[in-house]
């Protein structure tokens, strides 16, 4: 009889430990355990609970994605059985309890995306039996805990986007069943610990991405780690050469090492990565040309190199043959030549195309709008002539178009205009002329950047403007724009930059007070507001202290203004620049 009471007896300690922590949920929006966690319903049939068939207790508490808010008390250390314990992607926050270092059969510890802080716990180590750590996206800070390097089962450690800092200690190498660690996003110094690191020939994804980590690859890497599949480390201070042995990662997918300051050429070999998806070398110092090797990568859905020191040379058509290519970023490469013509037959997925700040010429393809998934456009400064091809608008998923500093003529397509994807666009520096549509907003219900300055635009700026309510930075300088400066700009609750200088605008009466400039008073998020040289006379109205309170430039110069300087102005108390000279 004994025998057969101490599993309820154990069961009735689960339950006990379970009841005192739904007491510590604060916040359960869906009421999964305030509907579900009673006494009146058997333990092992509650949400997130499974027990074990043979000792009838709990094995498994798994809380995710469940949007909990709470503390984690130290009575869940009372599951002695729980073998998987996932409270993840929840709002839990304050300290791991020591208690949970009695969990000595857990295999599986997930709390990534919460709020927990405190240090790693020093007691980790006392779960001999782990193989599944994730405290990623949490708010641990102090240095990486010594103690997590006991755990010889441990396959995988996420701990990135924390606040850790110092070193990646040597002592990583007694980790040999280590098949994932992840520190991206945090605050780690000094150098990698290769040496060490070459011991864990099980490992396949490394990720120490977004630290202050130097230091230089070791040019064996791939004879050590054998099976790795990702190797990201971009956004750190990484120097030297890319190992030569790089292309021997025969399984490697990911390539990340983009944000450094390495040197030397892009090898051929890494045209042997048969399996490769993913390559970001951009922005660091690489010279040299590009390996046409790169261009036999047929699974490659990711090439980004730009911002280097490359070699000019000719765009290379190849690249556009890659049909798995989803992102294509070559900007600052110093390229040369023409985009082929037939540049989105081969490219259904595109989605990102960056070739910016480079040297090519000639005409934007019709054909464009054959890459229906693009979402970025990125053809600024560079030395493109001709129409922006009213095919553009085609592209219903566009999100960036950036075609400035170049020398396109003609008018802007309307249908560039009725893209309601559309977040920035910047058309400014070139030759374009014609009017904004009367009815440009109302289709751009997500435009945020407006930016078509310097060129040679006429016609009035339509009212309809302010149906783009997410605007925040409206560019129109240095164009030939006339008539009023709409009213309804003061609907852009949102805006932080106004620029409307070197046009031809004016106000109703050159003896009134602006009424524009009152309506701007809505936007209390203004920042910059530039109205030089424009013929607008009237005069400046005592409403002018209202404004934002953010206001740190305004610029009125040569605008023929009447009257006082109201001394209302001086209530501007974060106003840097102030410029009403050359006015009547």
């Amino acid at each position: 009889m004994s025998s057969l009471a101490m599993p309820a007896k154990s069961l009735t300690t689960d339950q006990s430990a379970l009841l005192q922590f739904k007491t510590h949920i604060t916040s359960d929006p869906y009421r999964v355990l305030a509907s579900n966690w009673s006494i009146s319903n058997p333990v092992c049939r509650w949400v997130g609970i499974s027990c074990d068939a043979r000792h009838g207790r709990v094995k498994t508490l798994n809380l995710s994605s469940m949007d909990l808010g709470g503390t984690i008390p130290p009575h869940l250390g009372n599951l002695s059985f729980l073998v998987n314990l996932d409270l993840g992607d929840n709002n839990f926050h304050g300290h791991l309890p020591n208690e949970l270092g009695q969990l000595r059969r857990l295999r599986g510890f997930y709390i990534g995306n919460n709020k927990i802080s405190g240090v790693v716990p020093t007691w980790i180590d006392s779960l001999s039996k782990i193989h599944f750590l994730y405290l990623y996206n949490n708010s641990f800070t102090g240095t990486i805990s010594h103690s997590l390097f006991n755990l010889t089962t441990l396959e995988v450690l996420r701990l990135q986007g924390n606040n850790i800092e110092g070193n990646v200690p040597s002592e990583i190498g007694k980790l040999t069943n280590l098949k994932i660690f992840h520190m991206a996003r945090n605050h780690l110094s000094g150098t990698i610990p290769w040496s060490s690191m070459g011991n864990i020939s099980s490992l396949q994804s490394l990720s120490l991405t977004n630290n202050s980590l130097s230091g230089s690859l070791p040019d064996d890497i791939c004879n050590h780690l054998p099976n790795l599949e990702s190797l990201t480390l971009s956004l750190n201070r990484l120097s030297g050469q890319l190992p030569t042995s790089l292309g021997d990662c025969s399984k490697l997918h990911t390539l990340s090492l983009s944000h450094n300051k390495f040197t030397g050429h892009i090898l051929q070999t890494v045209g042997n990565l048969s399996e490769l998806i993913l390559l970001y070398l951009n922005d660091n110092n690489l010279a040299g040309e590009i390996p046409r090797e790169i261009y036999n990568l047929q699974g490659l859905q990711s090439l980004a190199l730009g911002s280097n020191s490359l070699t000019a040379g000719l765009l290379p058509s190849s690249i556009f043959n890659i049909s798995s290519l989803e992102l294509i970023h070559l900007g600052n490469s110093g390229l040369i030549g023409s985009l082929p013509t037939d540049i989105c037959n081969h490219l259904p997925a595109l989605r990102h195309l960056r070739l910016s700040r480079n040297m090519i010429s000639g005409t934007i393809p019709k054909n464009i709008n054959n890459c229906t998934s693009l979402e970025f456009f990125c053809l600024d400064e560079n030395r493109l002539t001709g129409e922006i091809p009213d095919e553009i608008g085609n592209l219903q998923s566009l999100r960036h178009l950036a075609l400035g500093s170049n020398g396109l003529t003609g008018i802007i397509p309307t249908s560039i205009f009725n893209i309601s994807t559309i977040e920035e666009i910047d058309l400014s520096l070139n030759n374009l002329s014609g009017c904004l549509p009367s009815s440009f907003g109302q289709w751009l219900p997500n435009l945020v950047r407006l930016t078509i300055g310097r060129n040679k635009l006429t016609g009035t700026i339509p009212n309809s403007i302010s149906n783009a309510s997410k605007l925040t930075f409206v560019s129109l300088g240095e164009n030939s724009f006339s008539g009023l400066i709409p009213n309804t700009f003061g609907n852009l609750r949102l805006l932080k930059l106004l620029s409307l200088a070197g046009n031809n605008l004016t106000t109703e009466s050159p003896t009134t007070e602006w009424s524009f400039l009152s309506s701007l008073t809505n936007c209390r998020e203004l920042e910059i507001l530039y109205l030089d040289c424009n013929p607008l006379y009237g005069v400046l109205p005592l409403s002018i202290w209202n404004i934002s309170a953010n206001l740190e430039y305004f610029e009125a110069r040569n605008c023929r203004i009447k009257g006082s300087i109201p001394v209302e102005i001086g209530n501007l108390h974060s106003l840097l620049v102030l410029d009403l000279s050359m006015n009547a």
